[in-house]
């Protein structure tokens, strides 16, 4: 509990420190036109936990502890360039020269004190995983990265791993080529990475964008369902849950362009196309996979290792988890293509289809494997790894959008309807082999592949503004709500689908009936409402979620702006009821503090 009071010390030192020399936010001009500025947006949230962990939930916490104490930081520079190009005036460039002209950078990082002052359980685990390579008595589950890796053999179960000398393996790199180690400190206590980096030109009805950049198509209110375009990063769970949407998305670089087609024409108005690619040769990004025991935030099950040995098999069997990264290749391009109009002044219509790496990556085993390591005394070391494999595979997707506003209910109407063709799934018999062969080492020597499903995403949105003169006087709330859905076209009885391989609290995953079913039709109804008080300084909003399945969460937020630079607010998450989707998260019931400030 002391080390808690110190991660609220310091958060309370630097708002004061900052209400101090807080004024007007404005943005910082590098030059006298006025052209080149910069902006910036520092955080630091702490975050105590509401709940006790139950369950297989590793590492366990308890009510009170400090679970996050983030020191987030986004600095942006931004040159409007237009004034620089009057080079191109003479005819020679004439025709080339640019209406605007723009150049943009932007860090994102953070540093979270959880492992340094934080609640000790937390250090504890991270420190075991993958610390003791290559002992084949290793205590905790293994997870590495990797676009390719030799071994295990796929043509078989029990094949001997040994490099081409017939030596014994020393490193991991040995095993699985081009593999990175998973270390938690390098996730959750601390990352950085250029967020944005790119040059903007339009000229007439043609716009380019080259460079790191987050292209949002489709709907992201709360959970990003229908919006994949870009990875995002879910090692704090969900995207909106414990970290807010904007700052969990992932850029990725890419030519972006669009042409203007017309203003009018007929009933349709403001017609334009867009496109975009993401050179796979380039970037492979598919988002970071979160790292089991790792954090406040791991996915809630226990370790997998301590499954395996409370099976009392007599082989030694050491569990290993690789997330297997799409090769760096033209193939593996991401790439869409939109249209959008105007639509007799009132629909403004969309269609859009694009190629992606859906968010969930699909796990499947790869059997057991022979591996020889160095041991003591020159007699080597033999284990038998099992690997369970996490593949990304490209998807289409096909989307069509509308919004309009309908007068009889005074509310800004959103339809969307995506469809997901050949995303990969989970089918415990397909991918594990659970309820396919009889016996766990039958099991864990199971080959598996990788299903696909065509999944039909939906969304029906309605927005408002409006008054209750008895809860505020002054000024309007804002309503936000929409129902989303989906529908699995290729459920049947002989492939049940689950959520990722997710197993149920308790048991062991030796069972089809151990594992989180997903539903064929799935929907959930969320609604955020907010207003301003003290003109505009304090506001409090409230988002609600609920599954028909039973789970559901209550996000609350208080912000006060002190001034235009510095913010205080206090958040609030709660999630509870069945086990599935949100619901994952049931145990994790925090309350944050946060204090911003920023130059904008």
């Amino acid at each position: 509990m002391r080390r808690m009071r110190f991660g609220f010390q310091q958060l309370l030192v630097l708002g004061l420190l900052l209400a101090c020399g807080a004024r007007g936010a404005s943005a910082i001009y590098l030059d006298e036109d006025r052209t080149i500025f910069f902006r910036a947006s520092f955080y630091s949230q702490a975050s105590v936990r509401l709940s006790d962990s139950h369950g297989d939930t590793t590492p366990e916490t308890k009510v009170g502890q400090l679970v996050q104490h983030r020191n987030f930081y986004s600095p942006e520079l931004e040159a409007n360039l237009t004034s620089y190009m009057n080079w191109m005036n003479n005819a020679r460039f004439s025709w080339l020269k640019p209406d605007d002209f723009r150049f943009r950078v932007a860090g994102w990082g953070f540093y979270d004190g959880i492992y340094d002052y934080g609640t000790s359980q937390f250090n504890e685990t991270q420190r075991h995983i993958n610390a003791t390579w290559p002992n084949p008595n290793l205590q905790t589950a293994f997870q590495i990265r990797s676009e390719s890796f030799r071994c295990p053999q796929r043509r078989g179960t029990f094949n001997e791993c040994v490099n081409e000398q017939g030596e014994a393996f020393t490193d991991i790199r040995d095993v699985f080529p081009g593999a990175e180690q998973q270390r938690p400190r390098d996730v959750y206590s601390g990352m950085q990475r250029v967020n944005e980096l790119y040059l903007s030109y339009s000229k007439g009805p043609f716009f380019l964008r080259l460079g790191r950049q987050a292209i949002s198509w489709g709907e992201s209110d709360t959970i990003a369902l229908l919006d994949q375009n870009n990875p995002f990063d879910i090692t704090t769970g969900p995207p909106g849950a414990f970290q807010d949407v904007s700052e969990s998305r992932i850029p990725l670089w890419t030519v972006r362009t669009s042409l203007n087609l017309f203003e009018h024409l007929g009933p349709f108005s403001s017609g334009f196309v867009e496109a975009y690619w993401v050179p796979g040769f380039i970037d492979n990004n598919t988002g970071q996979l979160p790292i089991l025991t790792a954090s406040p935030y791991s996915p809630a099950r226990g370790d997998p290792q301590q499954t395996i040995r409370d099976l009392g098999l007599q082989v030694p069997i050491q569990f290993v988890l690789v997330d297997h990264l799409p090769n760096k290749s033209f193939e593996n391009s991401r790439y869409g293509f939109r249209f959008q109009t105007v639509i007799a002044r009132e629909h403004t219509f969309s269609v859009w289809f694009y190629r992606t790496f859906p968010s969930q990556p699909a796990p499947v085993s790869r059997g057991l494997t022979r591996l020889q390591t160095g041991g003591i005394g020159g007699v080597p070391n033999r284990v038998e790894l099992f690997v369970t494999e996490t593949i990304h595979k490209l998807t289409s997707v096909y989307g069509i959008g509308d919004t309009f506003f309908l007068e009889p209910i005074d509310s800004i109407i959103r339809l969307n309807a995506v469809y997901f063709e050949n995303e990969p799934g989970f089918v415990p018999e397909i991918n594990l082999g659970v309820g396919a062969v009889d016996n766990p080492l039958q099991i864990l020597a199971y080959q598996g592949s990788v299903p696909v499903a065509d999944l039909l995403r939906w969304e029906v949105g309605a927005d408002r503004f409006f008054f209750i003169r008895a809860l505020n006087p002054t000024n309007s709330f804002i309503w936000s709500s929409a129902v989303v859905g989906q529908y699995n076209l290729d459920e049947t009885g002989a492939k049940d689908f689950g959520f990722a391989g997710q197993t149920k609290p308790g048991t062991t995953g030796l069972s089809k009936d151990d594992f989180v079913q997903l539903k064929q039709v799935e929907a959930f109804a969320q609604a955020h409402i907010e207003t301003g008080y003290l003109h505009g300084r304090l506001t409090p909003a409230l988002t609600g979620i609920a599954n028909v399945r039973g789970t559901h969460a209550l996000l609350a937020d208080l912000t006060y702006r002190y001034s235009d630079s510095l913010l205080f607010a206090l958040k609030f998450t709660y999630i509870g009821g069945e086990y599935q989707q949100l619901g994952f998260f049931r145990d994790r019931d925090q309350v944050a503090l946060r204090v911003t400030y920023q130059i904008n």
